[in-house]
């Protein structure tokens, strides 16, 4: 029986590929977690999968040192609760796992699965097995904030007056450093599509450096190689 014209019609303009919403932030950054989960929570529906910046394995091995994170945090600052020093602990490798607050169960999409690994080796004399501890010492130390001669600023007096802190000075670090290799927005692009495939209407959360999101950042750049897949892709910058 074929469909009258009008039906077919209706079905090519209501159904369609997901939505694509792309959270750009910075690694390990409290604050960025904090506005990821400002963002989720404006979305009534849970994405089809969320795509995240990390091998899993590679996140397994981070999210382990949280505890010690929130250890420290418990011995610095008096001010935070446990439960403060648990929510800012959660910041190493917050891509991972964060979207889990808002919904739970959702499939994950590592983007760099079976590469990170590898490549941790090659870029690390010490290898890959180091890179973990290397981070969370990183994170926990800029969680003191220590007093620098160039930096001497008074101490913050609340878990936003530190996130806030903390986060700006992270941005405005990553504002100044070298743009990565488009290589892996490629592959990226490669394996949402592969991911996405079949998939109709609702949407998709993806969650990576913000260079990567950036609609100035051109077509090399993850959203710009999705939208000529035929995507419509957002963009939430994810700055504080």
């Amino acid at each position: 029986m074929h469909l009258p014209l009008i039906m077919k019609a209706t079905l090519m303009t209501t159904v369609q590929a997901p939505t694509v919403w792309i959270y750009g932030g910075v690694h390990h950054v409290p604050g960025t977690r904090q506005r990821f989960l400002e963002e989720l929570t404006k979305e009534e529906t849970a994405p089809h999968f969320v795509a995240v910046e990390w091998e899993q394995s590679v996140f397994e091995r981070l999210a382990a040192w949280r505890p010690w994170i929130a250890e420290g945090l418990r011995r610095r600052w008096d001010f935070l609760t446990g439960e403060d020093c648990h929510e800012l602990s959660l910041a190493l490798a917050w891509e991972g796992d964060a979207y889990a607050e808002c919904f739970p169960g959702t499939d994950v999409l590592w983007l760099e699965s079976g590469l990170q690994e590898a490549e941790l080796t090659r870029r690390y004399d010490t290898g890959a097995s180091t890179f973990p501890e290397s981070c969370a010492h990183g994170l926990l130390q800029r969680l003191y904030c220590r007093p620098t001669v160039t930096a001497a600023r008074p101490e913050p007096r609340s878990k936003q007056e530190l996130i806030d802190r903390m986060s700006r000075d992270m941005w405005h670090e990553a504002s100044l450093s070298t743009p990565s290799s488009v290589e892996r927005d490629a592959r990226w692009a490669s394996a949402i599509c592969e991911r996405s495939r079949g998939l109709r209407d609702g949407w998709i959360a993806v969650v990576v450096g913000w260079e990567h999101a950036d609609p100035q950042g051109g077509n090399q750049r993850l959203r710009g190689h999705l939208a000529e897949r035929g995507f419509c892709v957002n963009s939430a910058c994810l700055r504080p």
